[in-house]
């Protein structure tokens, strides 16, 4: 065989090569469909079942669900006053009272309890802060959610009837799912484990809350925040 003659041949198995994958079915990878994910499940851990509620209970739980997450989105994303926050809670009969702290580190930050939340929920905590211009807002607020089989994706459909604008999730798991809001702040949901529950600094547990649901709204401390 002449030497002149190597290079049309290797040209030629090139060519023939190319073409055996070309045919292959799906194609080359920019011509293969992406490949569809299965969308997380938030049902709870077989291990960790939580009792399911009679239809009066979960009617009622519901109803405070909706009522705690249009709280949360009322004073924390449209950016109302802390007077007004006290005040829709006195309105709502939640008994809220106030608690001062501060330190040089973070200046005084104001906390706001409830004494009598509604059926269903209960830990509403919320922490206020005064910024450059002497301003109030709110840097955390937050409540919890009775555990039941279906709590997780019931606070989840909670959140997105409020914010019906959301966008993908900025993080998502079994257990937790956080979006990313208006002016700095980001909302999540929690399923609540035997470490959440241990040593907090502000609510009293047991064993018996473990897989209760926290829904919270709070600036985002890895964002520019609104403030």
């Amino acid at each position: 065989m002449k030497k002149n003659a190597l290079p049309l041949i290797a040209a030629v198995m090139v060519l023939l090569v190319l073409g055996v994958w070309l045919l292959k079915p799906g194609g080359p990878p920019s011509a293969q469909m992406p490949v569809a994910h299965e969308p997380i499940s938030h049902k709870e851990e077989p291990s960790h079942a939580s009792k399911p509620l009679n239809p009066t209970e979960s009617a009622n739980a519901k109803t405070s669900l909706k009522q705690m997450t249009e709280i949360l989105a009322a004073f924390t994303v449209q950016e109302r006053k802390l007077s007004d926050l006290m005040e829709a809670l006195k309105k709502a009969q939640q008994e809220p009272f106030q608690v001062r702290d501060s330190n040089q580190h973070t200046g005084e930050m104001i906390i706001v309890r409830t004494k009598s939340p509604p059926q269903g929920t209960r830990y509403f905590h919320a922490q206020y802060f005064t910024d450059e211009n002497q301003q109030s807002f709110a840097q955390h607020m937050s409540f919890e959610f009775r555990p039941s089989p279906e709590a997780m994706d019931q606070a989840i459909e909670m959140v997105q009837e409020t914010f019906p604008d959301l966008g993908a999730p900025m993080e998502e798991t079994r257990d937790f799912i956080q979006w990313e809001l208006p002016h700095g702040y980001v909302v999540w949901v929690k399923r609540l484990n035997h470490e959440d529950i241990t040593n907090s600094p502000f609510n009293s547990y047991n064993q018996g809350d473990i897989g209760s649901i926290r829904v919270a709204i709070e600036l985002n401390p890895e964002g520019e925040g609104g403030h």
